[in-house]
């Protein structure tokens, strides 16, 4: 089969989001950005009814456990509800048509896969082309596991339980490799790693500095190339370029690409404008969990 019929194929699809169709399957496949981060179920189409189905699975070994009062037993027992949750995120997610999806895509369009276990009802898909990059993912997750058992084992009870279950999120030195990995520019994986060191919020920073220049001004949404991105400053020339490169490319390889292109990242725009209402939310749940799904 042609690419240009995989191409339509793709745009047909209703197993993927047109975000992650474009940018995390076509842009690396064009070679605009040497390789993209997935995150099951969260950039599923059915994330919602999926977290839905697993949390009422789960709804009763987490009552028993909050109402547990021996340490020892409610240890056991969270152990026993990890393996439980992951059981039910494989039935949920991982045998849906929409999971599939993802693997039967990237395998059509010839691009290689790292799939990376985050948390028991989360993982991460890379996608990549070069071979090396899979050398490089499996190295940096195992610095991860390295990160996170050294922030367990300082664990105290007031600790924040963001930097206890993402402690690898405040490491400067990993989220650089990872940046570089992904292939940001340089300027804005400085930023954000630097930001998050210093203990600063990086998604206020962005937040406040996109409300700005909408104040000032118009603001190229193509900074915002890729979702979940942070650009240093909303006119930062190096992810414009991105954008404006990845917007040409999709149009030659077809009109409605492009178009479809420069509504995502308006799109992306307009989330990183929201993103600190979003962390509030998730924050505010966190406080009642256990480390499952985020």
């Amino acid at each position: 089969m042609s690419d240009v019929r995989w191409f339509q194929e793709l745009k047909e699809d209703p197993r993927l989001k047109t975000r992650v169709k474009v940018e995390n399957y076509l842009l690396v496949q064009l070679g605009m950005r040497p390789c993209s981060q997935t995150t099951m179920p969260v950039d599923l189409p059915s994330a919602e009814e999926m977290g839905s189905t697993i949390d009422r699975m789960m709804s009763p070994k987490m009552g028993q456990i909050k109402g547990e009062p021996d340490p020892r037993r409610r240890l056991a027992a969270i152990a026993s509800l990890k393996k439980e949750m992951r059981a039910a995120y494989n039935q949920v997610v991982k045998a849906s048509e929409q999971y599939r999806a993802h693997l039967d895509w990237a395998a059509a369009l010839r691009l290689r896969t790292r799939i990376v276990d985050i948390r028991p009802t989360v993982q991460e898909v890379y996608v990549f082309k070069e071979r090396r990059l899979g050398g490089e993912l499996k190295r940096l997750m195992k610095e991860r596991e390295k990160i996170r058992k050294r922030a367990y084992a300082r664990a105290s009870p007031g600790m924040d339980r963001v930097r206890l279950a993402y402690p690898e999120e405040f490491e400067g030195s990993w989220l650089r490799d990872l940046g570089e990995i992904l292939g940001y520019p340089e300027c804005c994986v400085d930023a954000y790693a630097s930001d998050r060191e210093g203990g600063l919020n990086v998604e206020e920073r962005a937040a406040t500095q996109l409300e700005e220049s909408l104040r000032a001004g118009e603001v190229d949404p193509m900074a915002y190339y890729v979702g979940y991105f942070f650009p240093c400053t909303p006119d930062c020339e190096a992810a414009l370029f991105k954008g404006k490169e990845g917007l040409s490319r999709l149009a030659d390889l077809d009109p409605s690409w492009g178009n479809l292109y420069s509504t995502i990242v308006v799109e992306n725009m307009e989330n990183i404008r929201r993103q600190p209402e979003v962390i509030a939310r998730y924050r505010a749940r966190a406080q009642g969990d256990l480390g499952g799904r985020p």
